[in-house]
């Protein structure tokens, strides 16, 4: 009758709009909690294979020391969810850390996307390596990122916040730059395993720079030459790093 009323349209027969959002919560309830498929039925079957669940289209991070990318929130992790690393300084003194937070899943921060940033000041003022601050990546049922950075020792905190995670990105973007990471990985591997040699060159060159009187002259004359030739990274091989610190390690 209602279509014969309106000139024989077909009349619309889905979920009404009013209900959608109350049938979409009561299936997504139904889900996790096992109750649809106990309960049988049309509806049960239809759930079978049926997941909501939101999660992170592409890594998360900060940029450490030598533009590499340090993922705290990996891809497809499920969300709400919250992640959290330790990070320390770089330079002895250093009472201040930049925190630039990216996503993407190259290992150099020069292939992903950067999201926002922030300056956590107040750090314990200690030689490098010693302070322990620790990053907080915290992701709501909304896809808002909040990333925060507390000092252990003195509390000082920096935070930013990023919305809309989930969606900033299309479909395509995402496809591409996973399969750019998958076109470079032995070059994203290398890149991370000359950052590794850098760190590990570095604890050594700060051991023997170390106001220590044990010490010799020659060998933080060595370390501080070293730390000079460190500066130029870009132009060195990770070959030549390993063997400038078996160099300083015979000494």
């Amino acid at each position: 009758m209602l279509s014969a009323l309106f000139g024989g349209k077909e009349l619309c027969s889905s979920i009404n709009p009013d209900e959608a959002v109350a049938y979409g919560a009561a299936v997504q309830a139904g889900v996790l909690g096992g109750g649809l498929a106990a309960s049988g039925g049309a509806l049960a079957k239809a759930s079978a294979d049926l997941v909501l669940m939101d999660v992170v289209p592409l890594s998360l991070g900060i940029e450490t020391t030598g533009r590499v990318m340090s993922t705290i929130v990996k891809r497809n992790t499920a969300i709400p969810c919250r992640k959290s690393d330790t990070f320390t300084t770089e330079e002895d003194w250093q009472t201040e850390i930049d925190v630039c937070v990216y996503e993407g899943e190259r290992a150099s921060t020069d292939a992903c996307n950067e999201l926002g940033k922030f300056t956590i000041n107040g750090i314990e003022r200690a030689k490098r390596g010693e302070p322990q601050v620790v990053v907080t990546f915290d992701i709501d049922a909304n896809g808002i990122l909040s990333v925060t950075a507390v000092d252990k020792a003195t509390g000082a905190k920096g935070s930013v916040t990023i919305t809309s995670t989930t969606a900033r990105n299309s479909k395509d973007d995402v496809a591409r730059m996973v399969a750019d990471a998958e076109k470079y990985a032995a070059v994203d591997a290398q890149l991370k395993q000359k950052a590794e040699a850098r760190r590990a060159l570095e604890d050594l060159i700060f051991d023997l720079t170390d106001d220590d009187s044990s010490t010799s002259a020659a060998k933080k004359r060595a370390a501080e030459d070293a730390d000079e030739w460190l500066k130029d990274f870009d132009a060195i091989t990770v070959e030549e790093i390993h063997a400038k610190y078996r160099q300083l390690r015979s000494m």
